[in-house]
């Protein structure tokens, strides 16, 4: 296979790819979301801390209740993909399907070495490395090999990418949660891939620029306070015969949570 149409391959993959679901540990992770983030997070609802002190406690509480067991919140949490027709929808459930726009609010995100499984492969759709850093990803890679010989042929330490893993929340997920405490909060993952990670950095340096303040954002505002709309389009490179599906970013407004209460 090419450089080239590697590249295309890789591009588009890993915009739809997912972490099958482990039963187990989801139970796992509601019970813990229901006990606490919830009620802890509605009490003080502004809007720049809603989703952020919501993630926090979400994940904090993960980690505690499952003290000791070593567990990575990335490699169980749920994901929004992006199908072949460009649209988002839940890996988990493939009936929740938001059409090719959602409203979101990023409230974190972090960069990973990160490594996909390729598209038709029989690792299709998994997430097979995602460490913080470059050597204990190569470590979890040659690990996953030497478990896997077989996939030697189609994967190599070469083929780590540094991506950007978004924490997204619906804004409607935010009016369920905010109306029903027992309504456990919609958080998904999604992974950018390198062009998408670009783009999304120069959206974000757009928002604390001033360049929405026509839509009442104020320059110096982070996107943790920001609906951000994300959209699907095709992309070209410098070779229009070489496309692929990208995303693309836009402020829509403030994020208030009160707007979105009864």
């Amino acid at each position: 296979m090419s450089e080239v149409n590697k590249n295309k391959v890789e591009e588009t993959q890993n915009t739809t790819v997912d972490v099958p679901a482990n039963p187990a540990q989801d139970h796992v992770a509601e019970s813990a979301i229901a006990k606490t983030a919830p009620k802890e997070v509605a009490a003080s609802p502004t809007a720049t801390t809603y989703i952020t002190t919501l993630l926090a406690n979400i994940m904090d509480d993960f980690i505690q209740v499952n003290e000791g067991l070593d567990l990575d919140f990335v490699y169980m949490g749920s994901w929004l993909v992006i199908n072949k027709k460009g649209q988002f929808y839940e890996k988990d459930d493939e009936s929740v399907n938001y059409g090719d726009h959602i409203d979101v609010i990023v409230g974190q995100g972090e960069k990973r070495w990160s490594l996909w499984g390729l598209q038709n492969s029989p690792e299709d759709g998994q997430l097979i490395v995602a460490e913080r850093e470059k050597a204990d990803a190569e470590e979890r890679l040659t690990a996953w090999l030497l478990e896997h010989p077989e996939a030697a042929e189609r994967y190599s330490v070469n083929d780590l990418e540094l991506r950007y893993i978004a924490f997204v929340v619906p804004v409607e997920a935010v009016a369920e949660n905010l109306n029903d405490s027992d309504v456990l909060p919609r958080v998904y993952l999604m992974s950018f891939s390198p062009t998408a990670t670009i783009s999304w950095g120069k959206y974000t340096m757009g928002v604390y620029q001033g360049k929405y303040k026509n839509i009442g954002i104020k320059a110096r505002t982070g996107v943790a306070s920001v609906v951000t709309r994300l959209s699907t389009k095709e992309m070209k490179g410098k070779d229009p015969s070489i496309s692929w599906l990208g995303v693309e970013f836009e402020a829509m407004g403030m994020f208030n949570p009160d707007e979105y209460t009864k």
